[in-house]
């Protein structure tokens, strides 16, 4: 079954310096990452709990996906999100009973700078060139306190001095939330909640829920006559002008918010406060390689 969020991946046309302003700006240091033998990317990690962040850029267009150089030819930002199997034969096998069409298992391997190998299984969803729209699912080959450590190069992930402990979401934009909805469950076989709404960012909103875990995907359509409170360039709706139904934000849980604002602050990170509920900070899309980051204290958002 499809059990947590595994990790979201954020494309960059400078990794070194991607990884520099992730971890002096933002407070969220990489401790992993190295050179995928296939596909022509390399990448850092950013391990936050059981999930982490995927710092990623081309290193040998011609090896690329050219889905992904597509998108990267639009800017920095969010390539995709990547869901956790715990059986991927079976879930696969489940996909394809319900008409899906996918690709794999196949697998997938990477090698660290120090030497030190792990690989996975990867199933795609339909055609190659929608890689960047469609999460895709996948099994690694540990698990656990052994899985982390691999991800962070064979060490105890560091403690991020931005108070970052879990992702709790992923935000796909859509353009109509109750086909999507629909769609989506068919594809994944996770059923949505009730729609509701969150006029402070002008959406319409289904949750997802994964197995085993109090993470989720969303689905969000824009509300008529919207205007949010955010920059031009972290709204839901120039997100979908730009760049169409693909992972808008992620939502993160903090330990203290007040210090987290502190940290964001004496780093000059620009960010909006909104009240949807309870009190988020918005990191805006130009200070995280274009990836919108939500910042919030409640276990469940």
């Amino acid at each position: 079954m499809l059990t947590a969020l595994d990790h979201i991946i954020i494309g960059v046309h400078d990794l070194p310096q991607a990884d520099e302003t992730f971890r002096q700006r933002l407070g969220l240091v990489s401790s992993g990452g190295g050179n995928h033998p296939s596909g022509g990317t390399a990448n850092r990690i950013i391990v936050i709990g059981d999930t982490y962040l995927e710092l990623i850029a081309v290193r040998a267009p011609d090896e690329a996906q050219q889905s992904m150089l597509d998108r990267l030819a639009q800017g920095n930002g969010y390539l995709n999100c990547v869901l956790a199997s715990n059986d991927i034969e079976a879930d696969s096998r489940a996909m394809f009973q319900r008409g899906v069409a996918v690709i794999g298992p196949n697998q997938g391997s990477l090698k660290s700078a120090d030497g030190v190998s792990r690989s996975w299984l990867r199933t795609d969803i339909e055609r190659p060139d929608l890689a960047q729209h469609y999460p895709f699912i996948i099994q690694h080959d540990s698990s656990g306190e052994e899985r982390r450590k691999r991800l962070a190069g064979g060490q105890t992930p560091p403690i991020h001095p931005l108070g970052v402990q879990t992702v709790l979401s992923v935000t796909l934009a859509v353009e109509n939330l109750d086909e999507a909805s629909r769609r989506f469950q068919h594809i994944y076989g996770l059923h949505p909640s009730e729609p509701h709404i969150h006029e402070q960012w002008s959406a319409r909103v289904v949750t997802l829920s994964l197995a085993d875990s109090t993470q989720s995907v969303e689905l969000a359509e824009l509300l008529p006559a919207s205007r949010a409170p955010l920059p031009q360039d972290a709204t839901l709706a120039t997100h979908l002008h730009q760049l169409g139904e693909s992972l808008y934000r992620i939502t993160l849980r903090v330990e203290d918010l007040q210090a987290t604002r502190h940290y964001l602050d004496a780093h000059k990170a620009g960010y909006t406060v909104l009240e949807d509920g309870q009190q988020t900070l918005w990191i805006h899309p130009k200070q995280a390689y274009g990836a919108l980051i939500v910042l919030t204290e409640e276990k469940i958002y």
